[in-house]
């Protein structure tokens, strides 16, 4: 991670074969591996964006903050050498690109100041996951230390000293005579125990993370039109969703192989999201151009809604990634389209989106129609689910066609999209 990493996004060729099988919703693995190389190459600008304007502010900037700044930089350097495919994984984990996002949008003076002082737990994440030895101090002015993608430290302390050595990692503070240990193992997973601490819970059947505790799992603003906030550790409660997330995934593996693969190589994070108060049976669920890869929701009331949601905001995950990589649209923020899935007019982007997402659905139900996945008495659910998103797309696409706002690409995209809309069937 030196100094000139990051400027403009590298320009990465994207063949017209790619482009046709993402217009179908369905990506093979160089696909993904594309659209994660992208993800990458977007978060490093972002990152190189954060030093320019460091140097161009630094007069307002206290001079400790400047030096714990550079420290850290110095602690992702050496990580980065001792292992880059676990720090590039580290920076790529959606809680840092809201963070990010949120710093960068910062004013100037004490909030951009304030926002720096997380960059020095991203670098100790990093250099912990890589294996490497350091020492660091960590300021925590809320008495809290988030180590993205690992866990939470909560001391009440106004600054945290980080001691990593071979295979644990020591966090003290002045006044904490116990401190939490943090254990390294191959692959570069990290475990804690201890005063304060609480980690991270992997889901199971796979590497995505239930992350409710993440100050920056979800944006300053809230989740969906009622600003919901995500909810905390007390009450998401992980059984319900460990119950849930296992069967939702052993749907999409027994329906959609190729869909559950899919969902295992993009999803980061699964972050609940508080219920709107007097709505206990509200379902929201979004995912943030800031942050791909994580998908924030209310608990779904079944394995089934869970596995759309899954399936749904993947799909904006990787129609943000390809957008910043290859822009499909010009399109400004003024609301002039009627969609049959919101009561509300949308932007052209947003047409897009939608459009992408529930053709995806559309093609999942379809194949689990088909399938032997599902008894008899779930085909006749499945197949209504189908037909609805596959009229809500049929009535999208000429929207997008008749738009004199789309790129070549975007053309190109949309009409890849309706003609595999044209192989589901027709609705029953």
């Amino acid at each position: 991670m030196t100094r000139a990493a990051g400027g403009a996004l590298a320009p990465q060729r994207v063949p017209p074969s790619v482009l046709a099988r993402l217009a179908r919703t369905r990506a093979a693995p160089d696909d993904l591996a594309l659209l994660r190389r992208a993800l990458h190459s977007r978060r490093l600008v972002l990152l190189k964006s954060l030093l320019t304007r460091l140097e161009r502010q630094s007069d307002a900037v206290p001079v400790r903050v400047r030096e714990r700044f550079e420290a850290h930089w110095r602690l992702l350097e050496r990580a980065e050498s001792r292992h880059a495919p676990l720090v590039r994984d580290t920076l790529d984990y959606p809680a840092v690109g809201t963070w990010l996002a949120a710093v960068l949008a910062a004013p100037a003076g004490p909030a951009f100041a304030a926002g720096l002082g997380h960059f020095g737990a991203v670098a100790a994440a990093a250099a912990l996951r890589s294996g490497t030895g350091f020492t660091v101090e960590l300021a925590t002015p809320t008495g809290v230390l988030a180590l993205p993608g690992i866990g939470l430290l909560e001391t009440g302390r106004p600054l945290v000293r980080l001691t990593a050595r071979s295979r644990t990692a020591r966090l003290t503070g002045p006044g904490t005579p116990h401190p939490a240990v943090l254990l390294r193992s191959a692959g570069g997973r990290v475990t804690g125990a201890g005063r304060g601490w609480r980690g991270l819970r992997r889901l199971p059947g796979g590497d995505a993370l239930l992350d409710d505790l993440d100050p920056y799992r979800a944006p300053p603003g809230g989740v969906g039109r009622a600003a919901l906030p995500p909810a905390g550790r007390d009450g998401t409660g992980g059984r319900p969703w460990t119950r849930r997330w296992r069967a939702a995934l052993a749907l999409l593996r027994a329906a959609d192989p190729e869909r559950a693969a899919e969902t295992g190589a993009l999803l980061r994070c699964l972050v609940p999201v508080a219920r709107p108060p007097g709505d206990p049976g509200a379902k929201v669920s979004a995912t943030f151009r800031s942050a791909p890869g994580a998908v924030l929701a209310t608990l779904p009331p079944t394995a089934a809604d869970l596995a759309e949601v899954l399936v749904h905001e993947n799909q904006h995950s990787k129609l943000a990634v390809l957008h910043d990589l290859l822009p499909l649209h010009t399109a400004g923020p003024d609301a002039l389209h009627r969609v049959a899935w919101r009561p509300d007019p949308r932007p052209l982007a947003g047409v897009l989106q939608g459009t992408y997402a529930h053709l995806a659905l559309a093609d999942f139900w379809h194949r689990a129609v088909r399938g032997p996945a599902l008894p008899p008495r779930a085909r006749e659910g499945a197949l209504e689910r189908r037909d609805s998103y596959r009229r809500q797309v049929a009535e999208a696409v000429p929207i997008l066609l008749e738009s004199n706002e789309l790129t070549a690409a975007g053309r190109d995209f949309a009409r890849g999209m309706e003609r595999h809309l044209a192989t589901l069937g027709r609705p029953g």
